[in-house]
């Protein structure tokens, strides 16, 4: 499809009888690679022959430019009946006598006596000599006949300037010359290829990109047709980075073809790319300033180049140029060439990271000094992590390690550096790197810095010989008074060593003496001194050997101390949230992981976003959200997958979701993925016992009860090993005693119970002693288990935790409707609302509680229509609530509508009043609508009343 050369074909296309007389009857098309000259002279030539007009073709080509005549032999082939040969010089360099040149001129003169002809010659510059001086004797002579010459000549090609091609040109009597395409006819095309309209956007990317090249214009509509993108806004930035290899590979031939000062002129544009400084790329194609503005001249004629722009160094037209260009050099003088633009821009003082970049392609020299290479190296990996780019940065230092010696202290300096910046998404690469520099490392603080690069989290799964190295490293060292750094390496490194051994009585009666050794009021000025802390705290309080008032107050003097930024997940300072979180002390935790997570999203760090997200997770599952604590731990372990396979935070995380919410299929799916049994080699007891756990709970949601029973017992038998006594996090004994009771082993489950109050009685965190009164009450008869049941109840109203207070309002509201309490009712509309808030609408039918009792109770909004509500009675608009919850503003119209409807109220107007009597626990209007019974949740029986044999009861 030819556009925008009407005027070219009316000047082509006129009758040959124009052509006779005095004038010359050549007429010469220009233009660049891909203008569309050959697509102008087919359309020419078709056009005379259906005229009636007789055509002789010749194609010049680069591989016959040596044969002498060969573009005549073309046109005059098809007239010669005999086949003989016009003329045979002796030698390539031989002038063709002008007797021939008369004689083959006469047999132009002899084919046109019956019609007009057209002689049409491709590619002048690639003719041979003997043709050129044919041509340009026709052209210089009029001719009797009806003939035209049309020849096309490839504008800025060094060869199109040869006295002969020049001689050419001067004899025609027209010299035509193809603009670019104008936007109008590059969106034609485009809409053409993709049979559909093309957007404004898309269509101005592709008239950039190919700067108006008919044949650029093309290939690039071909690839982005082939991988199904359509002509829409949203694809046009992927316009100048398509690369069509068929394009790549027919510019890489033609720039193979070009004189040796344009082709290296183009391989240095090539390897400079965005540096193309004119006077870098003459320096490093070995051209001067005048061959450099000649090469950069013809390339800029031949269409390779953008348009020439006053102050901007030359660039090519498009990518795929670019990779042409590369292509035409080997693998070995690329790599020779990528060094010594590397060499020429650190001597020019460009930036660390543009030196880099060609260092990266080049392969390193062992003959010459490198360590200007890792200076840059090392310079260009900070640069990259000062823009969020750690990947970038790694592959640096990993190349930096090929120009340092094999033994030497400057490897270890990049090794440290490498582990440093692999703990951002490597930590067991990092862990590796960090142990192979320190014994590379000359003195004991140099090796001590070296293992503070590895994470406290990496321990459960490195090597054996991890904790040996930190033992010798930190006996090494020689603490001075608390303010030297060789004091609080050795405080830091004494803190790894104790995550890295296995959890064992042992281990944590050494961290109660330490702590006790520390004072009761620890120094904590320095992030060693919070490191030890943290890890002794954890462990005695794992121990059961500190009050929770203790606990909290240590707790919180640390975390005063500490910002939410990623640094902290690679110390021990994670600790920190499992003692606030088994002590039920949430007040400062939900900002400060949520400003974590988002830091840590900001700053690309993969690691500090899976543990940020492990932590932000439990801080909502401990709150009751279920929801959101759902999401986000399904998101970080599909992170933690990708990009951390060793870590099992993330896992165990969404294992105690599973638990939480009695999730069969993400308990079954865990299972599967390898999340339990315990494996004999764990030694963690996060781990081991989380595992332990999930089994536990898959078996009883599966109605086994003597499995779950066995699993929950055996999470029991782990932590007795381990000295474990802390009874919040792990609540085993209560889901035992279900699993015991359920089996008719009433006496076993009572003593389960019975200890698991005193336990966490002693502790005192409301969560925990709420959960184990609750169990304890439900499976108690009578009064007695009543007043347990008020007192958890009365308990949890100081917890955090919203979705055990819903459980122990809804066990207390069944037992009174047993008992034909009129305050049933108004508990269990209580605990179903806030189980609505946590995002468990159905809990009242999970819990078994009698239809005549909860049967009227209102089905209330979820958590999060209700926070969308209470953002609306503020004031806030649909666009201002979207931005706040992060959703869009279709999500922000259903909330408010299903919200109106289970409340009952037409409209904004009255949902202020209708939250407040919601909240006080009663329904805003007499027509709110009631819940109903989720047809696929069998109601669980009533452990109490009912006999064993009458169904499984579900632990809580």
């Amino acid at each position: 499809m030819l556009l925008e050369r009407e005027a070219e074909l009316r000047a082509l296309t006129g009758t040959p009888d124009a052509a006779t007389g005095a004038g010359s009857p050549l007429t010469v098309v220009v233009g660049g690679f891909g203008a569309g000259k050959s697509e102008l002279l087919d359309e020419v030539s078709a056009r005379a022959e259906d005229s009636g007009t007789r055509v002789l073709r010749a194609d010049a080509a680069w591989s016959e430019r040596d044969f002498p005549l060969g573009v005549v032999h073309q046109l005059f082939e098809p007239a010669q009946a005999d086949g003989r040969l016009l003329y045979d010089p002796a030698s390539p360099e031989e002038a063709v006598p002008h007797p021939v040149l008369r004689r083959l001129r006469a047999q132009v003169e002899d084919i046109a006596a019956d019609a007009p002809l057209l002689i049409a010659v491709d590619d002048l510059h690639w003719a041979d000599e003997a043709s050129l001086r044919w041509l340009a004797y026709v052209a210089k002579r009029p001719l009797v006949r009806p003939v035209t010459v049309v020849a096309t000549l490839a504008d800025g090609d060094p060869r199109g300037a040869t006295p002969l091609v020049r001689d050419v040109l001067e004899s025609s009597a027209t010299v035509l010359r193809l603009r670019p395409l104008s936007r109008q006819a590059v969106r034609a095309m485009v809409e053409r290829q993709f049979g559909e309209p093309a957007d404004e956007a898309f269509a101005d990317a592709c008239h950039r990109a190919a700067g108006g090249n008919p044949m650029l214009t093309v290939h690039l509509g071909d690839e982005l047709h082939r991988a199904g993108l359509r002509p829409s806004a949203e694809h046009a930035g992927t316009v100048a980075r398509v690369c069509p290899p068929p394009l790549r590979d027919h510019l890489t031939l033609r720039i193979r073809q070009l004189p040796s000062p344009l082709t290296e002129f183009a391989t240095a544009l090539a390897v400079l790319a965005e540096q193309a400084d004119r006077s870098l790329v003459g320096t490093l194609a070995g051209l001067d300033p005048v061959g450099c503005a000649v090469a950069e001249r013809a390339l800029r004629g031949l269409g390779l180049l953008a348009p020439h722009t006053d102050g901007r160094p030359p660039a090519f037209l498009h990518q795929v140029v670019l990779e042409a260009a590369r292509e035409t050099v080997a693998a070995a003088d690329l790599h020779r060439l990528m060094g010594d633009a590397a060499v020429l821009l650190h001597r020019t003082g460009h930036p660390a990271e543009q030196v880099a970049a060609r260092l990266m392609a080049a392969h390193p020299d062992t003959s010459r000094d490198g360590r200007w290479a890792v200076t840059v190296l090392r310079a260009a990996a900070e640069a990259a992590l000062d823009r969020g780019a750690p990947q970038e940065a790694v592959c640096y230092l990993r190349r930096s390690l090929r120009e340092t010696s094999t033994d030497g202290e400057d490897r270890a300096a990049v090794l440290v550096d490498l582990a440093g910046v692999e703990r951002v998404y490597d930590p067991w690469m990092a862990a590796r790197h960090a142990s192979q520099a320190v014994p590379l490392l000359p003195s004991a603080r140099q090796r001590a810095v070296a293992l503070t690069r590895i994470s406290p989290p990496v321990f459960d799964t490195a090597p054996p010989q991890t904790a040996d190295l930190l033992r010798t490293v930190e006996a090494a060292l020689v603490p001075g008074a608390p303010e030297e750094v060789e004091h609080q390496l050795s405080l830091r490194l004494r803190a790894r060593l104790h995550c890295a051994e296995p959890t064992t009585p042992e281990r944590l009666a050494g961290a109660v003496r330490r702590l006790r050794d520390l004072g009761p009021e620890p120094r904590l000025s320095t992030v060693a001194e919070r490191e030890l802390a943290t890890v002794m705290l954890h462990d005695a309080m794992a121990a059961g050997q500190v009050t929770r008032a203790d606990t909290l107050r240590l707790a919180r003097r640390i975390l005063a101390h500490e910002p939410p930024v990623p640094e902290v997940t690679y110390t021990t300072l994670p600790l920190l949230l499992l003692i606030l979180l088994s002590a039920d002390a949430l007040e400062d935790l939900p900002a400060w992981t949520q400003t974590l997570l988002d830091r840590a999203v900001e700053q690309n760090a993969l690691v500090p976003r899976v543990m940020a997200g492990t932590g932000r997770s439990l801080v909502l599952l401990s709150s009751g959200d279920m929801t959101r604590a759902r999401a986000l731990a399904l998101e970080t372990r599909q992170l933690a997958v990708d990009c951390w396979p060793s870590n099992t935070a993330a896992t165990i995380a969404l294992s105690m979701v599973a638990i939480e919410t009695m999730d069969a299929r993400l308990c079954d799916r865990l299972v599967d993925e390898g999340a339990g049994p315990e494996s004999p080699d764990v030694t963690d007891v996060y781990r081991g016992v989380s595992h332990r756990m999930l089994r536990g709970q898959q078996a009883w949601l599966r109605r086994d009860p003597a499995a779950a029973a066995d699993h929950f017992l055996a999470c029991g038998r782990r932590l007795e090993q381990a000295g474990w006594h802390d009874s919040a996090l792990f609540p085993w004994r209560s889901l035992a005693a279900l699993a015991l009771h359920r089996l008719g082993d009433r006496a076993a489950a009572d003593e389960l119970t019975r200890e698991a109050c005193d336990r966490t009685r002693a502790w005192g965190a409301p969560a925990a002693l709420g959960r184990a009164l609750r169990v304890r009450g439900t499976l108690s008869e009578g009064a007695p288990g009543t007043v347990l049941l008020t007192e958890a109840v009365e308990v949890l109203r100081a917890s955090h935790n919203r979705l055990e207070l819903a459980r122990a309002l809804l066990e207390l509201g069944r037992r009174r409707a047993r008992e034909g309490d009129r305050r049933a009712t108004a508990l269990l509309r209580e605990g179903t609302v806030l189980a609505g808030e946590c995002g468990v609408p159905d809990l009242a039918a999970r819990t078994g509680s009698p239809p005549t009792a909860w049967a009227a109770v209102p089905a209330g909004p979820t958590g999060g229509q209700l926070t969308a509500a209470r953002l609306a009675a503020r004031g806030l608009s649909n666009r201002e609530i979207a931005a706040e919850l992060g959703v869009t503003q279709r999500a922000v119209e259903k909330h408010l509508t299903a919200v109106y409807r289970k409340l009952n109220v037409s409209g904004r107007s009255c949902l202020a009043e209708a939250l407040h009597q919601l909240e006080k626990g009663r329904p805003s209007a007499p027509g709110m609508p009631r819940l109903s019974v989720p047809a696929d949740i069998p109601p669980e029986p009533d452990t109490v009343t009912r006999p064993p044999s009458r169904g499984n009861p579900r632990p809580r």
